[in-house]
């Protein structure tokens, strides 16, 4: 015996009809879901990421900024260093997170554009990360003990031809923004001196104050209260520093082929929704132009240099071009 459906039968088309209406209304869905999730945001702490040790010119520049961005926002803002690899662990976690608002990843072009060059091997690069502001400017300079003998590049150079091989240099991790500036110089001025690496942060202050070398490469920021203090003076800078306009530039100095520039910006994971890239970038443009941060900046000679998404994008692929053609020339690479 049959038994007959008690459910009507539908035709082939009506329900491929009806099977097209719910695949098109998928995106529709997805979308008033990223809507509400915008309009929440943000809901609970936001997370920075540095991918540096404390104390050094980016933890500083970046809490300062944080502190503000905070107020802005009203969420607190969770400032996490993870140095790990050189900086590589911290800004590998930022590319492989949830993009919801909540990781975000403040960095420089250093480890951003120069280190994945230096390190083929990384596996993250900048393009895999959304650009959510450029922060500020990091002027470096290379630095003596107060006591050293030289008091400019010239003596620094005059010394070296004569004794090679006896100057030592701290200047950062192996590949790091601040030792490239060291192997520019040293390329330039073509002399021998020794670069030992260290962990960054305070690390190259403390090796030249503790003997352990006679020429560090450093940002003004981390070593500023040194140079006040009279323990430490600064031969020549990435960037001309209006407090001190006797410190001369590299450029100044006869050495304009060392230009790299760094500086910091903040990043989110890929694929953050644009309402929510819309909060935070408005949220630091406002943070950028507090009178009491560009304070604070001013002091530890940092230098303000707010940028949108999309400017940021730009300069980071202008920072691109300008570092391989640096790398290049100072034979760091082929």
């Amino acid at each position: 015996m049959k038994h007959r459906s008690l459910l009507p039968k539908v035709s082939t088309r009506i329900f491929m009809t009806l099977l097209v209406i719910s695949i098109i209304n998928v995106p529709a869905v997805v979308s008033l879901r990223t809507v509400y999730a915008a309009e929440e945001y943000p809901a609970r702490e936001i997370r920075v990421v540095v991918p540096y040790n404390p104390g050094g010119a980016v933890d500083i520049g970046t809490r300062i900024f944080a502190d503000k961005v905070e107020k802005a926002l009203g969420v607190p803002t969770v400032i996490a260093n993870n140095a790990a690899g050189a900086g590589a662990v911290g800004t590998l976690s930022v590319s492989q997170a949830k993009p919801d608002g909540y990781m975000l990843l403040a960095t420089t072009t250093g480890l951003l554009i120069l280190k994945p060059m230096m390190t083929p091997e990384l596996t993250y690069r900048h393009t895999d990360l959304t650009p959510v502001c450029r922060a500020y400017l990091i002027p470096a300079a290379l630095w003596v003990k107060n006591e050293a003998p030289w008091k400019n590049l010239k003596e620094v150079v005059e010394y070296a031809k004569k004794n090679p091989g006896t100057l030592r240099a701290a200047g950062g991790p192996a590949g790091s923004f601040l030792s490239v500036l060291i192997n520019m110089f040293k390329a330039e001025a073509g002399i021998d001196i020794a670069i030992i690496p260290t962990k960054g942060g305070t690390s190259q202050s403390a090796a030249l104050l503790g003997g352990h070398a006679e020429l560090c490469m450093d940002p003004i920021a981390s070593d500023v209260s040194f140079l006040r203090a009279g323990r430490m003076r600064a031969l020549a800078s990435t960037h001309k520093i209006p407090d001190f306009p006797s410190i001369r530039t590299f450029s100044e100095e006869g050495f304009p082929g060392v230009s790299l520039e760094e500086w910091l910006g903040f990043y989110a994971p890929k694929g953050l929704p644009k309402p929510i890239l819309t909060k935070l970038t408005k949220a630091f443009e406002k943070a950028s132009n507090d009178p009491a941060l560009v304070d604070q900046m001013g002091k530890l000679y940092i230098l303000p240099a707010y940028l949108d998404p999309d400017q940021t994008a730009r300069a980071l692929e202008s920072c691109r071009e300008t570092t391989l053609k640096g790398l290049k020339q100072a034979g760091l690479l082929k």
